[in-house]
């Protein structure tokens, strides 16, 4: 004989089958859980430290230094910060460093990669030690790095930082060719030009401009040094030049 169900009781007994819905919602529970569980794991591991920094390309910069520029330490959390900010960390901080690249690699090695200025002169001190002047207007005592070859010496700028560091990045901006030559450079202001210098050259020629004219003028006084006798030369609005054979002449004269 058939048994006949009644339509309520039918839907008494599908709602009591568990639906596909309820065991999605559970097993994405579970899941986020055990994401959970884990992660925290990790995050207390050694494998989520940094165990190694390693520092290239510094020459004037200690390692130590770039490393604490970029804050970073060996223990800490090795995804803390992006490569990107730990970058610009270390130019922000290390006015020695033009740019810098950051490598990680899993797990837990850092690489610091840091391109610095190149020296464009350096300078002698009242106390007579001597140290390198970066493009940026960095000073970096020279320990075993040596002179910067073919750079000028600066002289008596004691208490003129600023004005050091704008002719510095002004030097940074010429070709070495036309530096190679410049031997000395010292300040020499006046109210009418207060950023007004003295340069001495190895070629013997003595000159005068401001660090405001010294880009434009340098080509001009290559050219005056490669055909000229040594003299004295003016660069201002305008060049004059003066050999110093005729200055003699002009003053044996006057006597």
């Amino acid at each position: 004989m058939l048994k006949v169900v009644k339509p309520i009781e039918n839907q008494e007994q599908e709602s009591r089958k568990p639906g596909r819905k309820g065991r999605w919602k559970l097993w994405l529970l579970l899941t986020v859980l055990l994401v959970a569980a884990l992660s925290v794991i990790f995050f207390r591991s050694s494998l989520s430290h940094i165990q190694q920094i390693e520092v290239e390309g510094n020459v004037y910069v200690d390692r130590s230094a770039v490393i604490e520029a970029a804050g970073l330490r060996i223990g800490g959390q090795f995804f803390a910060s992006s490569a990107t900010n730990v970058e610009q960390r270390i130019v922000s901080n290390l006015n020695a460093v033009e740019s810098a690249t950051v490598e990680k690699r899993f797990p837990g090695k850092i690489l610091l990669r840091v391109d610095e200025y190149s020296p464009v002169a350096y300078e002698l001190l009242e106390d007579g030690s001597v140290q390198a002047l970066l493009g940026s207007g960095a000073e970096i005592p020279l320990r075993d790095q040596g002179l910067p070859a073919e750079k000028p010496m600066l002289t008596e700028w004691e208490g003129k930082e600023e004005e050091k560091a704008r002719l510095c990045r002004v030097l940074a901006s010429v070709p070495d060719g036309l530096l190679s030559d410049l031997s000395e450079i010292m300040p020499a202001s006046t109210e009418s030009y207060p950023d007004r210098i003295r340069i001495y050259t190895r070629s013997r020629f003595e000159v005068e401009t401001t660090v405001s004219l010294l880009k434009d003028r340098l080509e001009i006084l290559d050219g005056i040094t490669e055909t000229q006798s040594p003299g004295s030369i003016k660069m201002f609005e305008a060049n004059v030049y003066v050999p110093f054979v005729n200055a003699e002449l002009e003053t044996e004269s006057g006597e």
